[in-house]
């Protein structure tokens, strides 16, 4: 195997899928990817056993050949190449040798047979979403992803069409403190879709894929895997087998206390008062009344901090407080000039909604303060 290459192509599949390897593998195979040179393309290949990442590129190549290498320390060799470097790559003596300008590297590799692959999806529901939708969603609800193992099903995003308009498909993410839920238009050919749970590492490399395109990414859906295809790129993954809790019945539906706040404000004046928070509770208090919403942190070992914002305000005077890094996480994702919410008392969830984004929504649990 040989062939010729410039930094910029190679580095772009590089630091797509390196990413899906893990550091540190009992298996050591699976720290490497896989180079495939033939005819004039080359295919990338990378799997953690859980997610599946291939693309392909184009490159001069002088001669067939497949083998795998370690893809941390390759992406890492390439990364620190100058721009615009000309790179030359062979397989020389079960070794695989990176030549380029004045720099050599030789690397180990292991043999592409025996290299683990995961099967294919033979029959699911296929359809197409626009990278925008898919980027909306994602934003809007991967925060809200439960980092507890123990809890695995709510480690994804799940993914459904609404019960009772089956004209919408719903994504939806908790971790017992917070929800989002974001409602999209169901793209043509999903309707029928099997409800399934992404898993949280799957949502953050498709997140990266999804970046640099602006068209349409094919998807393709079975009971236990999922398939994406993002330009030249394909990464399956398998999905979350488990049942996501019944999430609608902590959604407020009669919060008759209305609050809307300018967003910049609002996350500025949370963001400085919670300076002095405890870093175990990271709580701030609201006190609400009239058009005056202040914002109060104290915390016994350095001090106290207090800021007042104007609002607008329906509903009878309260105090509430929030994890102020979950605020800051909901208000991270508001895109209209206010931030909205409806609230009941003390001690129950809060509704955050968007004026700009239709159909998405946050909850929050309050804490004691």
């Amino acid at each position: 195997m040989k062939f010729a290459i410039v930094k910029t192509d190679l580095i772009k599949p590089l630091s797509h899928i390196h990413s899906v390897v893990e550091r540190k593998n009992a298996i050591t195979i699976l720290s490497n990817l896989v180079i495939e040179a033939a005819g004039n393309e080359i295919n990338f290949i990378a799997t953690d056993m859980e997610i599946d990442v291939k693309e392909k590129i184009l490159a001069n190549i002088v001669s067939d050949g497949k083998i795998t290498v370690p893809a941390h320390t390759l992406h890492d060799i390439v990364k620190k190449l100058p721009d615009g470097s000309e790179i030359l790559m062979s397989l020389q003596e079960n070794n695989l040798v990176l030549e380029s300008g004045k720099s050599k590297f030789t690397l180990p590799t292991l043999p592409f047979d025996d290299f683990p692959v995961m099967t294919e999806i033979l029959d699911g529901t296929e359809f197409s979403i626009s990278s925008e939708d898919l980027k909306n969603l994602i934003d809007n609800t991967k925060f809200a992803i439960s980092l507890e193992e123990t809890r695995y099903y709510l480690n994804g995003i799940y993914i459904h069409q609404d019960e009772d308009d089956k004209n919408i498909l719903k994504g939806v993410a908790t971790d017992g403190h917070r929800l989002a839920q974001v409602k999209l238009k169901i793209p043509n050919g999903a309707d029928g879709m099997p409800a399934i749970i992404i898993p949280r590492k799957t949502v953050n490399e498709l997140r990266k894929l999804i970046e640099e395109t602006d068209g349409d990414i094919a998807i393709i859906v079975s009971k236990n895997k999922i398939r994406f295809n993002v330009n030249n790129c394909v990464l399956t993954s398998k999905l979350i087998d488990g049942t996501f809790p019944d999430y609608q019945r902590v959604i407020p539906k009669e919060n008759s206390n209305k609050l809307q706040v300018l967003t910049k404000d609002f996350k500025d004046a949370v963001d400085r008062v919670s300076t002095i928070s405890m870093e175990k509770t990271r709580a701030v208090k609201l006190e609400i009344k009239n058009k005056s919403l202040v914002l109060k942190v104290n915390n016994s070992e350095i001090g106290n901090a207090v800021e007042e914002l104007s609002i607008d305000f329906e509903g009878d005077e309260l105090e509430i407080g929030f994890n102020s890094k979950y605020l800051l996480d909901i208000a991270s994702q508001i895109q209209g000039s206010k931030i909205q919410f409806s609230l009941s008392d003390s001690s129950s969830p809060a509704l955050i909604t968007d004026e700009e984004q239709e159909g998405t929504i946050f909850v929050l649990m309050p804490m004691r303060v």
